[in-house]
């Protein structure tokens, strides 16, 4: 394993962009990260006004009224490094990670000249996600130009640059970021620079939807981190989850042609969906 003092020639940061009514999950989150990862690259929180103090981490308080993309766009402003490792604070790690993969996965984005690496797969299965391996490995695939949301804000390396160009000087929240990418079309058409990684090699777990804890996930982290306070904050209840792992599952296994008529259901059975509430409040 790598010493946490080596990282600093890797040219890799981590970017966690944090909401401020979230302070209590801050608080699992970096406590899972600073048990399970260490020896990790320079860490920086961006934040609105909060300031807390937490161990091997820089917070970043941009400012009063800073939406997510201010917030990420300033606090790159601040972070030198090529790559950034861009997280949500609802991602918690949940076991050791493990440096050789990290920086193996480093090496293939620095050679091949990755532009967005997303290590982090939300299907089903991971196994489940499409693409054209890429290089012959078939757990590295090739995003594929056609895919909804080809750029998005699950866990991924970005090319720090790239990533800020993307976002641009705008003030706005985070599931505005992901709807604008959805008609992108020139995802690796000229030029393989879009990867994604099946193997969750940062062991995350997504644990918050609807500001509330999913059962499964945080089952599985209290089991292992009895210690942990989440009274602070709702667990989704059965039909809250069931909904949302209904809508999941549709999510990994429904063509194209097909999403329609499942959302069709899905609102039938009261599912919400971000492109729904985005577009009734008429974000593009």
């Amino acid at each position: 394993m790598e010493n946490i003092d080596t990282w600093a020639d890797k040219d890799l940061s981590i970017l966690i962009v944090g909401f401020d009514g979230y302070k209590d999950v801050w608080d699992i989150d970096i406590y899972l990260l600073n048990k399970y990862w260490s020896n990790r690259p320079k860490t920086y929180l961006a934040t609105s006004v909060l300031k807390p103090e937490y161990k091997n981490v820089e917070v970043i308080a941009i400012g009063e009224g800073s939406e997510w993309s201010k917030k990420a766009y300033n606090a790159l402003k601040v972070i030198n490094t090529k790559y950034v490792l861009l997280l949500l604070e609802d991602f918690f790690i949940s076991s050791p990670v493990n440096n050789t993969l990290v920086l193996d996965s480093l090496h293939l984005i620095n050679e091949y000249k990755i532009k967005f690496y997303q290590v982090l797969v939300q299907l089903i299965k991971s196994s489940w996600e499409k693409g054209t391996p890429f290089q012959g490995n078939k757990h590295i695939k090739i995003i594929p130009k056609d895919k909804k949301y080809p750029l998005n804000l699950q866990a991924a390396i970005w090319d720090r640059e790239f990533l800020m160009e993307t976002i641009g000087k705008g003030n706005y929240n985070a599931w505005q970021f992901e709807i604008k990418q959805i008609s992108i079309s020139d995802i690796n058409v000229n030029k393989i620079e879009y990867l994604i990684d099946d193997r969750n090699i940062l062991n995350i777990e997504h644990t918050i939807v609807q500001s509330k804890y999913l059962r499964a996930p945080m089952k599985r982290i209290l089991k292992r981190e009895p210690s942990i306070d989440i009274a602070g904050r709702d667990v989704l209840n059965f039909k809250e989850d069931f909904k949302y792992q209904f809508k999941l599952l549709m999510y990994s296994l429904t063509p194209q042609c097909l999403v329609k008529p499942f959302k069709k259901i899905g609102r039938w059975l009261s599912i919400d969906f971000v492109t729904d509430r985005v577009t009734n409040n008429k974000v593009c």
